[in-house]
């Protein structure tokens, strides 16, 4: 009977993360075209979106996926390493600098340059963690 709730519980949880990505896009509105930045605006929206989706699987098989490592490979015994760090900040960082855009007014391309590497730079990060399996190790 404790499965069928946990597949509940999973079912539920992949609900709300679709739910928030759409909600995110809807906000976002990633292709509307700016006049003055039009690239760089859209390449931000973008590269936000795009780490928010792989944000979103590497939270999901964080919380619900198999944990299956092979035997020379040690979880980390200690909490604050390296992947958690950068896990955390992953959480943090993006998401402020999507918010805080409107914000700037002076030098908004080259915000929006520097967002997008850095959005771009955790992508590349989540990417690589999903696919050798630093996610179990977590």
């Amino acid at each position: 009977m404790g499965g069928f709730f946990q597949n509940v519980f999973q079912v539920f949880f992949l609900i709300g993360l679709l739910l928030l990505y759409v909600i995110s896009i809807i906000i976002l509105k990633p292709f509307r075209i700016h006049r003055k930045r039009p690239v760089t605006t859209i390449f931000l929206k973008v590269t936000y979106l795009l780490f928010l989706f792989f944000f979103l699987v590497f939270t999901y098989l964080l919380l619900f996926g198999a944990k299956q490592y092979s035997d020379e490979a040690i979880p980390y015994d200690t909490l604050f390493n390296v992947h958690f760090l950068f896990f955390l900040s992953s959480t943090i960082v993006p998401n402020l600098g999507i918010m805080i855009r409107r914000r700037i007014k002076k030098k908004r391309v080259e915000y929006n340059l520097v967002v997008s590497i850095v959005n771009l730079i955790y992508l590349l990060y989540l990417i690589y963690a999903i696919s050798s399996g630093k996610w179990a190790l977590l």
